[in-house]
């Protein structure tokens, strides 16, 4: 396993330091929402702009040992006695250290000793010394290096950073230590404190500290005070702030021009993410065969040249299949059938109940302080998928007369871009003739069977699912022996996946978007908003934890500021979600609406029993999923949306060690972990 990156600073105060309780008061308040409020006039930096070492090295020493430190000690607290003001960083106090690819600086000012240790830290000149874990964009090599004469100019410059990152930047010329994050948030940095020793780290540790994750719009500094500096507005938040045209004036031009914009924003922050990557013949894709993952997968086939193989990373906990393996067989095929050039290797990763137990309790030291069911569920997908150990399916399989029969039944899971809601004692009428408007009339999917027909005849229910799944896996078996009969043990050598997260936030994927009610300026949803600003606490810390730990790491597409800054300026809002029985004439005229599975719904008896009913049939995430219609992904389209907690099964793993019903799970979902839960 290749070594996990780190970064650490302790800082232990010799005298009493102004500011420490209101800085963690902020971070408890904002925690424990996970939104930030910013006050636009005292923030340092309004407007981010991309930005694009000197080798001078301070004293160093390989070889220090307890005497060297123990001296470095006492001159701190000799030069804390001192009444110079305001407090200095003393240079002269420099101690290095390095052993295992860790590498410790120790330094002290007037007021505390200081030591940084980490994966990447540097000397930038003699009064410069920069802890990166994460990396900046090109060209942002110029703000790191200009000699910051003043603590204003060094905050306002080191905001301005853009990439994924944490850092710690000490300042002997502005006797000053600048603790943040990229403004998305993307990577994991958090604060504790204990008997009066601050802690900032990549990850947790000792169980009497309490955690907090440092928000991407905080800049914490250290100089005769400790202080939150506001960056101010972060792209996520001014995204959030844009009032949008109606979709009812929009025209057909306007929602293809904004189609295109979407498909290019994506394909340039595939393309840009994963020219970082350090194994170069190969991009490696978390891949559940569902809509996110499929887009992805597909933008790296046509955009990403002079590669050997992509990798299809699909998890599934035992004893059972999985959804998420159905879906990926199924969207692989859509992918081999379109890129037949490229080497596509679906790369199956199953996970023993047994094995599970044995890391659980390192999983939920890991994503502290996320402390939930459902941050372990998840947690727990995330670690089996980033090891990138499984088998590779045979491309062999996806031609078996076997898949094919069983393929038919994959209907059973459609439907399912839709969200079908029903509100009894309304005045409201729904006409079926309004759901015969599929392509060319035809209301038959194109794998319809007097099979499919009579499963499509029940209302679909998350159980219902599930045991549709459970009856084609055992088809599998039945039919093939098993999927993995012919399948070769396999480990990706990647330093790099992409993931998929941010779409659902940012298209709209969530069920409780369909149902928010709309905002008068047609500006994102409360829930919407809501979802966007706290994905640095929600997700994206916990996920960078779990992901860096096994020495890999995550690469977010859909939160690449090239597609923040297309959904800033597009005309509409495109984390409305559409209801297909009323919506304008130009989503008529869409791939993805004239695809829609309307046998499914003229079934249904909610429809044949309409009466006092209101019913309406929502589309989640559709431009993306018009996208996925352009490009040829037909079966990825119709995917609903399914937490990757479900998706795995990884979930019922869990509830099934505890003996909880998936009812009393689900209600447990959001609940903190206990002792004795584990």
């Amino acid at each position: 396993m290749a070594l996990a990156r780190h970064i650490r600073l302790v800082v232990k105060p010799l005298v009493e330091i102004p500011g420490v309780d209101d800085v963690e008061s902020a971070l408890k308040k904002c925690n424990a929402t996970g939104l930030v409020e910013i006050d636009e006039d005292n923030a340092v930096c309004r407007s981010t702009a991309d930005c694009s070492r000197n080798g001078g090295r301070a004293v160093s020493d390989s070889s220090v040992g307890n005497t060297a430190v123990d001296s470095v000690r006492q001159e701190c607290r000799s030069v804390a006695r001192r009444d110079a003001a305001p407090a200095k960083l003393h240079r002269e106090t420099l101690v290095w250290t390095s052993h295992d690819g860790i590498t410790q600086v120790r330094f002290c000012s007037d007021q505390s000793e200081f030591e940084l240790t980490g994966t990447d830290v540097k000397p930038l000149d003699e009064y410069t010394i920069v802890a990166f874990y994460g990396s900046v964009e090109r060209g942002c090599e110029d703000v790191l290096k200009e000699r910051f004469v003043s603590h204003e100019s060094a905050t306002e410059a080191l905001m301005r950073l853009t990439g994924s990152f944490s850092i710690v930047y000490v300042s002997f010329r502005t006797n000053t230590v600048y603790v943040f994050k990229d403004e998305i948030g993307i990577r994991s940095l958090l604060w504790g404190r204990h008997d009066g020793v601050i802690t900032v780290t990549d990850v947790a540790f000792g169980k009497q500290t309490e955690w907090y994750e440092i928000p991407p719009e905080f800049m914490i500094t250290i100089h005769d005070e400790i202080k939150v500096v506001n960056r101010g507005l972060t792209m996520l938040q001014k995204l959030c702030h844009q009032s949008k045209i109606a979709y009812s004036v929009l025209t057909i031009d306007d929602v293809n021009h904004a189609i295109q914009l979407v498909y290019d924003g994506i394909a340039s922050a595939v393309v840009e993410l994963c020219d970082s990557r350090s194994i170069r013949d190969r991009v490696t894709i978390l891949f559940s065969g569902g809509l996110d993952s499929s887009l992805l997968a597909s933008m790296v086939a046509q955009h990403v040249k002079d590669l050997e193989c992509i990798e299809l990373v699909n998890v599934a906990f035992k004893p059972k299949v999985a959804p998420d393996r159905i879906t990926a067989i199924c969207t692989y095929e859509d992918l081999t059938r379109i890129y037949p050039e490229v080497n596509f290797k679906l790369i199956l990763v199953d996970v023993e109940t047994e094995e599970y137990k044995k890391v659980e309790q390192e999983l939920m030291a890991r994503i502290m302080p996320n402390n939930t069911h459902m941050d372990l569920n998840i947690a727990a997908a995330l670690h089996y998928a980033v090891a990138l150990k499984g088998t590779v399916m045979q491309p062999q399989f996806i031609h078996t007369e076997e898949w094919q029969e069983i393929k038919q039944n994959v209907a059973l899971m459609k439907s399912i871009n839709l969200r079908v809601t029903i509100s009894k004692g309304s005045d409201t009428q729904t006409n079926n003739e309004e759901l015969d408007g599929g392509k060319d009339g035809t209301c038959e999917n194109e794998h319809s069977t007097d099979n499919t027909r009579k499963h499509d005849r029940h209302a679909k229910t998350a159980s219902d699912e599930s045991d549709v799944v459970d009856v084609l896996w055992e088809q599998l078996i039945q039919l093939r022996g098993s999927v993995n009969a012919a399948d070769e043990d396999y480990t990706s050598p990647s330093k790099h996946v992409i993931i998929g997260s941010g779409a659902d936030e940012l298209f709209g994927g969530y069920g409780r978007h369909a149902v928010a009610p709309p905002t008068a300026d047609v500006s994102f949803s409360k829930e919407v908003n809501k979802d966007i600003r706290r994905l640095w606490k929600r997700n994206l810390g916990r996920d960078d934890r779990v992901v860096n730990a096994q020495g890999v790491t995550a690469l977010y597409p859909f939160l690449h500021p090239s597609v923040i800054r297309v959904l800033t300026h597009l005309k509409l809002n495109a984390a409305t979600v559409v209801d297909a029985l009323e919506c304008p004439e130009w989503v008529k005229s869409l791939g993805v609406y004239q695809s829609l599975q309307y046998s499914t719904f003229k079934n249904c008896e909610f429809l044949h029993d309409r009466r006092n009913r209101e019913v309406a049939i929502y589309i989640n995430k559709w431009i993306l999923r018009e996208i996925a219609v352009r490009i040829g992904l037909k079966h990825c389209v119709h995917f609903k949306k399914r937490a990757i907690q479900f998706g795995t099964r990884s979930a019922k793993t869990f509830n099934r060690l505890r003996g909880m019903s998936n009812r009393v799970a689900s209600d447990k979902g959001a609940t903190i972990i206990m002792n004795n839960d584990l």
